[in-house]
């Protein structure tokens, strides 16, 4: 006899890891779906809009929840706020109808065992219903940081960050984009392929593609399931990559014959774009401190087809003599606070604080001092990161600068696409936002080593 595989039970579960067990909002959806395998396609998607809904949204979840319960959420038991949770983010953003609602999640907590908790569920639940037109949020205008956070669902740290730099109304469009859900981009392999060639292969999977906002190579996917199993994927034609990754690399040059250092490697995206844009010729090191990630990293360096790319198991942090003076290039797409991903990773909100950003930058800034010994003479070192946090992008340039004066920032409108505009680019770095240039928040910069 089959067991049926309730699609709720495994969405409370993911919930129940990521916030409870601390673990990481893809990791967790990935294995959770592995494991229950044969779910249909509908049930598939069904938990994993709830997840990254619930996640996304849930400062107003549970300012809702705490609006018409005495017990506050804080207090509730991990089982029966991940039930909660999912329940009300299926009423208020999936138009579940109210009593299978209800039903499925007192059954979900009979079944866990806790059956004297039913009635407080089905007693909560039912008092959201009948309330649900008089929890109503601060008013904006009183206190519009407060309001942001409830309505978006972003940490008050992080919003009065921003707004200390940028405009309410700037702030609001990228919080509101941050919590709508990303495409898939990926990027076409022109060893292997054409993008034309490739956009025919995957609109007869069923899968929608769209035109990249700045590049040709770029695709945009939706309707997307496991794209691992396409034989495109597995003939090397592609590789995953937000078009704020291309915009690093084209930033960076990398031309036939080069020697690139690749200090923070992994996944390889950026390390197999160079590749690709280098015809195949030259070398690249790639370098990072986990193995099985550069082992990942050489698995789709041999799928894609480029011979050029050396892993190294390396911290970016520590000095190398063998590697001074010795790079045409060098990369570093330097660990951050990943706030940049907030639209890929909605957990990230929820699990980062502004203590992390000291110790954050300490780490940085030894990378950095590395890579500058790396350089040769009239090399290049472009630095990035995936975040959108002035300590850690201009603020670590203007130290950089200051600590290494045979270093210059270089003007970087001429390798930009005309689609991407900034008042910065002749300054020699940009950043880009989700809801103005359509990709992950993104900081860039390209230094020179003067000669």
């Amino acid at each position: 006899m089959t067991v049926q595989i309730n699609p709720r039970e495994i969405a409370a579960e993911a919930l129940v890891a990521i916030l409870k067990e601390e673990g990481y909002n893809t990791a967790v959806l990935r294995k959770k779906l592995r494991q229950n395998g044969a779910m249909p396609k509908k049930d598939r998607a069904f938990v994993t809009e709830v997840v990254n809904g619930c996640l996304r949204n849930l400062y107003y979840i549970d300012f809702v929840i705490n609006n018409v319960s005495k017990l506050k959420t804080e207090k509730m038991k991990p089982w029966i706020l991940a039930v909660l949770r999912t329940a009300v983010y299926q009423f208020f953003f999936m138009n579940v109808p109210e009593n299978a609602l209800c039903n499925e999640a007192v059954n979900l907590v009979k079944k866990r065992g806790l059956s004297k908790l039913a009635g407080f569920t089905n007693g909560v639940l039912r008092n959201i219903i009948r309330q649900k037109d008089t929890i109503l949020l601060p008013k904006e205008w009183e206190n519009p940081v407060e309001y942001l956070s409830l309505k978006y669902s972003h940490p008050q740290w992080l919003l009065k960050m921003w707004l200390h730099d940028k405009e309410y109304e700037f702030v609001k469009a990228l919080c509101k984009e941050n919590n709508t859900a990303a495409d898939v981009t990926i990027v076409t392999n022109p060893l292997h392929s054409t993008n034309e060639e490739l956009k025919r292969e995957l609109e007869q999977e069923g899968i929608c593609t769209k035109a990249g906002y700045h590049y040709d190579m770029a695709l945009h996917l939706s309707k997307t399931s496991d794209m691992g199993r396409l034989d495109c994927f597995l003939q090397g034609k592609f590789h995953v990559q937000d078009e704020s990754s291309v915009t690093a690399v084209t930033v960076l040059a990398p031309q036939k014959g080069d020697v690139i250092l690749d200090m923070c490697a992994a996944p390889g995206g950026k390390s197999f774009l160079m590749a690709e844009k280098m015809d195949n010729e030259g070398s690249i090191y790639c370098c990072d401190v986990y193995e099985h990630k550069l082992e990942l990293l050489e698995e789709g360096a041999k799928r894609l087809g480029i011979a050029i790319i050396n892993t190294r198991l390396q911290n970016g942090s520590v000095y190398q003599p063998m590697f001074q003076n010795f790079f045409d290039k060098v990369l570093v797409d330097a660990p951050c606070s990943g706030l940049g991903l907030i639209r890929k990773k909605p957990d990230i909100r929820l699990k980062k604080t502004g203590k992390d950003i000291d110790s954050i930058v300490l780490l940085q800034r030894q990378i950095l001092e590395q890579a500058a010994k790396y350089v040769k003479k009239g090399g290049i070192l472009v630095y990035s990161t995936c975040t959108l946090c002035k300590k850690e992008n201009e603020k670590n340039i203007e130290w950089f600068l200051e600590q290494y004066p045979n270093y210059k920032t270089e003007d970087i409108t001429p390798f930009l696409p005309d689609s991407i505009h900034s008042e910065t680019t002749k300054m020699g770095y940009i950043t880009l936002y989700p809801h103005i240039h359509h990709t992950d928040g993104f900081f860039i910069c390209r230094l020179k080593r003067k000669e």
